[in-house]
């Protein structure tokens, strides 16, 4: 994500009048809180804020010399605190500090962005909840997380709290195709998909996951022993690229749209593989469930969805046999 001029920036216009006025009306605060689901637009939002700030005009004209620094992102009054690791640390935090407390290099304001606020170890959150009690001039903070749960209630308290909600299906698609260029069939399945999430349409796209579930669902569909294995071989590279969660979750909302569209809820999205059969939905998802805890357990990867495979094309088999059954066929 980047920044853009507020009115390109959908779904979020209670947040962005919010800020728009202040803005407008010189009454900017020292610290903001956003809050809500990962991909819909809190640090596109944030940096669009950030942007404005620092322009000389004042509206992001991409022009003056603070915006063309900052668009590159080498603005000397910007910062961004990301994780060292999986965490802020107190180190980090003490770092900052001490270069907020000298005069802004160029601008009127020095900007502190954390993408990841609820990642700040408690140690780093009572450091900087000083910073936040007792703000060094000119400095304006903005934190991300979901929600106001994550972080200590003193930090939510010193802050500006904007909520950020999904986009609608409609807005994830205009999005991804005006945007994002992706194809309109394409984008309508995808849309349907992500909860809401333009970042979790993208990250469905862009690593081929979708390509991996059809192959995961091949496997359980026929039951192929060969195609079993050489499946779930595959989950090892997906968590080392860290993608093994959101496979996961993405097995759940075939299993989910699957069910909706068996009792008439939801379309079924044209780029998902064969729609599971109504009866094999329920147990699927307790199945599947249980790979979470697994990965918290560090239990051997392959070996976890070698079995899970195994159980769900057994699942899939009954389910088979009790739709074409006559008994099957009335309970369907």
């Amino acid at each position: 994500m980047k920044a853009l001029p507020f009115d390109e920036i959908l779904g979020q216009e209670r947040a962005l009048a919010i800020l728009a006025n202040a803005l407008e009306r010189d009454r900017v605060s020292h610290a903001y809180l956003f809050v809500g689901p990962e991909g819909v637009g809190r640090e596109t939002t944030a940096l669009s804020f950030f942007w404005r700030l620092l322009c000389e005009k004042g509206r992001a004209c991409g022009e003056c010399k603070p915006c063309l620094k900052f668009l590159r992102g080498v603005h000397p009054d910007f910062y961004v605190l990301k994780p060292a690791g999986k965490s802020i640390k107190i180190e980090q935090i003490r770092t900052l500090e001490a270069k907020l407390h000298l005069h802004p290099v160029e601008g009127k304001h020095r900007l502190v962005l954390l993408p990841a606020a609820e990642t700040l170890t408690r140690e780093a959150a009572n450091a900087l909840l000083k910073s936040l009690e007792e703000p060094p001039l000119h400095t304006v903070f903005v934190l991300i997380a979901q929600t106001s749960e994550a972080l200590l209630p003193t930090i939510v308290s010193r802050c500006q709290l904007l909520r950020f909600r999904p986009l609608s299906t409609s807005q994830v698609e205009t999005l991804l195709v005006s945007r994002f260029e992706r194809d309109p069939e394409e984008a309508r399945g995808l849309a349907l998909l992500c909860e809401g999430s333009i970042g979790r349409a993208l990250r469905l796209s862009e690593k081929g996951l979708l390509e991996e579930l059809h192959r995961f669902v091949a496997a359980v569909s026929s039951g192929s022993p060969t195609q079993i294995v050489a499946v779930a071989e595959v989950f090892e590279a997906l968590k080392e690229k860290e993608d093994l969660p959101l496979f996961i979750e993405l097995v759940l909302l075939w299993l989910r749209q699957g069910l909706l569209s068996h009792v008439g809820l939801g379309e079924y999205p044209s780029i998902f593989p064969s729609r599971p059969p109504k009866s094999f939905i329920v147990p699927a998802c307790g199945e599947v469930e249980k790979a979470f805890a697994a990965l918290e357990a560090n239990l051997h990867v392959e070996l976890f969805f070698l079995k899970l495979l195994s159980t769900l094309a057994a699942l899939w088999r009954e389910a088979e046999r009790a739709e074409v059954s006559p008994v099957g066929a009335r309970a369907a």
